[in-house]
């Protein structure tokens, strides 16, 4: 019989049985029988594979991820700087590891080298679930022991988390926003006491309708929320809106007369644009009114709802609560966000920092 008459030649024919010990042609017939059985499970499958990680096909397969859109954003450039470091080397497990290295010398924060391998990580499925599986995974062992190492030796170099925006920060922003009037100065201050009382995020906040809004009698009001970044299926959120933020969303409504569509809407001298707020513009305003009211700190989009996870544990909320209230999937992230107030209302706090009133009972208790 000759290789070209095996009866397993083509996929999905019976491999029959090694019978010969000895000489070239078992060795033949091994190869023959392991691409014979990779043809059986993919027919296509040997031809698509990849020696290692595209990094131009894996970031074009992001934009049909089922992620958010900043997360999206974040895996992009991630992949993008590694591919520019790399200067045409493969996407090896090694290569990886020497990436990570330079980043900790050059003084980055544990959670962007972590963003590299989540980034690289989610590339691979992807491209697995899309038929175009890679030889190599790039994040193998080494990088894994030196991702381990950076946070362990990088753990005092924090977030970069710009600074909160408090409650009472957000009441004095929205009241200097009245203050100048205008338009604009109507909506930042509906803008500014929404997100602080409904711990919205950014991409949140501009995607909000005129619909979301449901007026209740007491003066406040819900708000819905259709889609988050921890709520990719739109199973959707209700969320309460205090009656002074309800009060100035109501006048942003009535003076820009919305009652449909986008809620939050450019603004251009005296004209209201029907298009939605980006969230670039949305960060505008929140940066620019916190600096109107005197903030002095590094402020972000995020640090109202930073902020109003602080106000929250400063009056007793638990972290399971603030996790259901920001509507985190995990409690690590509001840990992060309220460790200081959680220290001082801890049981060192309470206990050692009531000692003088506890030994003036004591005292007054032996008198008696």
């Amino acid at each position: 019989m000759t290789f070209g008459s095996m009866p397993h030649a083509r996929p999905g024919d019976p491999i029959p049985p090694i019978r010969e010990r000895g000489g070239l042609r078992p060795l033949l017939l091994v190869f023959v029988r392991g691409v014979a059985r990779r043809l059986e499970r993919n027919p296509r499958g040997v031809a698509r594979t990849l020696a290692c990680l595209d990094i131009g096909l894996a970031i074009g397969q992001l934009h049909t991820a089922a992620l958010a859109a900043t997360t999206r954003k974040a895996y992009a450039g991630a992949l993008r700087r590694f591919d520019d470091w790399l200067g045409g080397r493969p996407p090896t497990d090694r290569f990886l590891a020497r990436h990570l290295d330079e980043m900790f010398r050059r003084g980055l924060a544990p959670a962007s080298a972590a963003l590299v391998v989540a980034a690289l990580r989610r590339a691979v499925r992807d491209l697995n679930r899309a038929g175009r599986p890679c030889h190599e995974h790039p994040v193998g062992p080494v990088t894994v022991e030196r991702l381990e190492r950076y946070r362990r030796e990088a753990a005092d170099r924090g977030r970069g988390q710009a600074a909160p925006l408090l409650w009472e920060d957000a009441d004095r922003m929205s009241e200097c926003a009245e203050t100048l009037g205008g338009l604009r100065g109507v909506r930042d201050a509906a803008l500014v006491g929404v997100a602080s009382h409904a711990m919205l995020r950014v991409s949140e906040v501009s995607r909000l309708d005129a619909d979301d809004v449901s007026p209740q009698p007491d003066g406040s009001a819900l708000l819905k929320i259709r889609r988050s970044k921890t709520d990719q299926y739109g199973e959707g959120a209700v969320l309460h809106v205090c009656r002074d933020a309800a009060g100035r969303l109501e006048r942003w409504m009535a003076t820009a007369g919305i009652e449909s569509g986008p809620l939050f809407r450019p603004v251009k001298g005296a004209a209201i644009q029907a298009a939605r707020l980006g969230t670039g513009a949305v960060r505008a305003a929140i940066k620019r009114r916190a600096a109107e009211a005197g903030v002095a700190r590094r402020v972000s989009g995020h640090s109202l709802r930073v902020g109003a996870a602080q106000s929250l544990a400063e009056r007793g909320v638990s972290l399971a609560e603030l996790q259901v209230i920001g509507r985190w999937t995990s409690p690590a992230m509001p840990g992060r966000y309220v460790r200081g107030q959680k220290a001082s209302r801890g049981a060192v706090a309470r206990l050692r920092g009531n000692r003088t009133k506890i030994c003036k009972n004591r005292l007054q208790s032996e008198k008696w």
